[in-house]
């Protein structure tokens, strides 16, 4: 079952735990209210009508502008049909190959092509983005930084397995923050995105 937990002020996070093989694992999308509001990842199309309940508790289906996608992948962007059926008009924002993927399969026409170290206002709150070698083949991806909160929506970057005791954590950003080889298997990619991220 779906968890909704706010943050802080206008940021969401919408959680849903799971049992793997290799033991409890949960998917996170966030959401941020504000004049433009937008949600980060669709999770899975399984998924969908857990999220979408909690989703549709914090912003109307036609008042979500955005969806970011931060790279080309089931928990990312599986259920974007399920969701453009709420509302037609919601704008990926997306990567340049992850906009080739999504119009190449149909999924649709005109994502809008975000490049690393733009800017987009939401309103209040402001996105950042920033490059992210991603997956296996270390495809164009990008993570996006919320520059007013200071809160970076760090995709599969950091991932931490096992069941959560909470939904917020406190943590050294120094040590919480350390790109694993696994994460980014490339050390030229995971140094210049290291890098990105300490700069934060």
């Amino acid at each position: 079952m779906a968890q909704l937990t706010q943050i802080i002020d206008g940021l969401y996070r919408i959680s849903i735990a799971t049992e793997t093989p290799m033991g409890p694992f949960s998917f996170n999308e966030f959401v941020i209210v504000d004049d433009k509001s937008i949600l980060i990842h669709t999770g899975s199309a399984p998924h969908f009508d857990e999220v979408s309940e909690k989703l549709w508790q914090v912003v109307k289906p036609h008042d979500l502008k955005y969806v970011f996608i931060s790279h080309f992948e089931a928990d990312e962007c599986g259920a974007l049909t399920r969701l453009l059926a709420a509302n037609r008009d919601i704008i990926p924002l997306v990567s340049a190959v992850t906009a080739r993927q999504l119009t190449g399969f149909g999924l649709h026409p005109r994502p809008q092509v975000v490049k690393p170290d733009e800017e987009l206002s939401l309103g209040k709150r402001k996105l950042r983005f920033l490059a992210y070698p991603s997956e296996a083949h270390l495809w164009e991806g990008l993570l996006a930084y919320e520059v007013t909160d200071k809160v970076l929506f760090s995709s599969d970057l950091f991932i931490a397995r096992g069941k959560e005791e909470s939904p917020i954590n406190k943590a050294d950003a120094r040590e919480t923050l350390k790109i694993a080889p696994v994460a980014i298997a490339a050390e030229e990619a995971r140094t210049r995105c290291q890098a990105a991220i300490d700069k934060l």
